[in-house]
C-alpha cells in the first residue's frame, strides 16, 4: 500500500494501527528516511494500494508497539532522549501508569525518587510533566532543561500581556 502525504510517498508495508487518545494510527516504515512512523488513519487521503517490493520487515521485527506509544505523548513526535525526573513519592502510581511497571525508581529521600525514562521530547511531553506541578520535576539532560525553559518563555509570552 501507498500513501501520499505533503507530496511525499510512504511505503505502508509492514504496518500495525495504534489507539491513541480516541484516534487511530497507522504505525508503518519510512524508507526514504530509514525509520517508523505514525499517520493519523481519519486524516489520510490518496491511499493506494500498489505491487511495491514491501520495505522495513527487520525494523518491525523489533518494533515493540506498546513501548512506542509509551514514548509519544499524544502521538506527538520529539527527539528520543532518556530524561531524568525528580518525583515526589505519592507521584509514583502516574510514572507506573504512563511509563510501565518496569520503570526504575531510586529513592533518594523519605519523600522523593528519581526515575529516568526514554520518551520523544515534544511540547506535550513537557507540557505533561508541567500540569504534575511541583511533584515532578525534569532534572536532565541540559538540552531538555533548555526546552522547558524555551517553552516557559514562550508561555510567558502568549498569556502574559
Amino acid at each position: 500500500m501507498e500513501l501520499r502525504k505533503n507530496g511525499a510517498r510512504y511505503e505502508v508495508s509492514p504496518w500495525a494501527l495504534s489507539w491513541d487518545d480516541e484516534n487511530y494510527y497507522l504505525v508503518t516504515f519510512d524508507g526514504t528516511e530509514n525509520m517508523i512512523k505514525h499517520f493519523r488513519v481519519d486524516k489520510m487521503i490518496d491511499v493506494q494500494l500498489t505491487n511495491q517490493r514491501r520495505e522495513g520487515k527487520q525494523k518491525f521485527q523489533s518494533f515493540n508497539m506498546a513501548e512506542y506509544a509509551r514514548k509519544m505523548f499524544g502521538m506527538f513526535d520529539g527527539e528520543e532522549e532518556n530524561v531524568k525526573l525528580l518525583c515526589e513519592n505519592r507521584m509514583a502510581g502516574v510514572i507506573i501508569d504512563r511509563f510501565g511497571q518496569d520503570v526504575p525508581m531510586i529513592k533518594l529521600d523519605d519523600d522523593h525518587f528519581q526515575t529516568s525514562i526514554r520518551v520523544a521530547v515534544s511540547r506535550q511531553f513537557l507540557s505533561w510533566v508541567m500540569s504534575l506541578g511541583e511533584e515532578v520535576v525534569i532534572t536532565g539532560p541540559e538540552d531538555v532543561l533548555a526546552q522547558v525553559n524555551e517553552e516557559i518563555d514562550r508561555l510567558i509570552r502568549q498569556y502574559r500581556k
